[in-house]
């Protein structure tokens, strides 16, 4: 199944090389932190304040949502068609499949991949 993604948010220039170094999910939504290469102090926050679901996978086990390659100074992407929420459809996310107002989300950097369900984007915070 093909997957089609838009980027969404802004570029980073220091993406290359960069890591998720936090996910943690609590009772004021998902927060997925990512850290640029080593040699450069920057971070950037993404807060969904109300997901629905989210699964992290290296990023070699998410090569299939990745044709063509993504553009390579974007951490944030928005699917549009043919990712996890509708190849979940018939084996789990039943109900949440079903809920017209979620959009999928994808957080990417070279070693670590989240995918969201949620009805809004995330907030962003670039620090560092």
């Amino acid at each position: 199944m093909h997957t089609s993604l838009e980027p969404a948010g802004p570029e980073f220039e220091w993406l290359g090389s960069s890591a998720i170094i936090e996910v943690s999910s609590t009772a004021s939504g998902l927060r997925i932190v990512l850290a640029a290469p080593v040699d450069i102090d920057r971070y950037v926050e993404f807060h969904f304040s109300d997901p629905r679901a989210f699964q992290a996978m290296d990023e070699g086990d998410m090569l299939g949502f990745w044709e063509p390659a993504l553009p390579g100074r974007y951490a944030l992407y928005r699917v549009t068609s043919g990712g996890w929420r509708e190849r979940s459809v018939g084996h789990y996310l039943n109900v949440t499949s079903t809920l017209g107002n979620m959009h999928e989300w994808l957080v990417v950097s070279s070693d670590l991949c989240v995918s969201v369900i949620s009805s809004d984007a995330p907030n962003l915070r670039e620090f560092g």
